[in-house]
């Protein structure tokens, strides 16, 4: 065999695009509900709960329960994407990049909403007429990062941890009829998963936390 045969050798190229590791689009989209908005501010009416009163008497005035309004603003916010492929790069590509280019696209548009969502889950919202006053989360509603441990100790995610967020949501009524969510991250999915009531087949056959 000539040894001038490395010279005819060639290289192999796949005509595949593959994307690396990552979150493929938004996780928390029906997490929420989406309204169409025109403008750049929208406002939600809300209305709160009253009490109904006793009647004590006979033929007694009907009293007048003023139902309590408020009103949540929202603000948009713009989120874009772009990257350009020149016609002469088609030329010199095995690959047409196009449709991986766009799905990328979709994937980081999709990370972007859940980004969205997390911020404003826990963050300020801004209620009244004009929606100018700035209202905080409740910090109530928080569970103690030592809940679900004896003796207290800062602990990841448990079992307790959940039942506690349960009642949170119970105790302030919030319609058990709707879906609830839990986002949560890697870390915490393993330290729930080291829970014994998840995992053993003992406890799996209760279901503590349905309605």
């Amino acid at each position: 065999m000539s040894v001038q045969i490395t010279t005819a050798m060639v290289e192999q190229y796949s005509g595949n695009v593959y994307h690396l590791a990552q979150q493929r689009g938004s996780r928390l989209r029906n997490a929420v509900r989406t309204e169409t908005v025109v403008g750049k501010n929208a406002y939600f009416e809300q209305i709160g709960s009253t009490a109904a009163r006793q009647r004590t008497s006979r033929h007694s005035d009907t009293p007048q329960m003023d139902t309590p309004h408020a009103r949540r603003r929202v603000s948009m916010v713009d989120y874009d994407w772009a990257d350009l492929i020149d016609s002469e790069d088609r030329v010199r590509l095995l690959v047409d990049p196009t449709g991986p280019y766009a799905q990328a696209a979709a994937m980081a548009m999709g990370r972007a909403l859940d980004d969205s969502v997390i911020t404003a889950a826990d963050g300020t919202a801004y209620t009244g007429v004009a929606g100018g006053t700035s209202t905080v989360y409740d910090s109530s509603m928080t569970v103690d990062v030592q809940v679900g441990i004896s003796p207290a100790a800062d602990t990841g995610l448990n079992v307790g941890k959940l039942r506690a967020a349960k009642e949170n949501l119970d105790s302030n009524d919030c319609d058990p009829d709707e879906a609830r969510f839990c986002v949560i991250n890697a870390k915490q999915l393993s330290n729930l998963l080291a829970e014994t009531e998840i995992t053993s087949s003992d406890y799996n056959t209760v279901k503590a936390l349905i309605h």
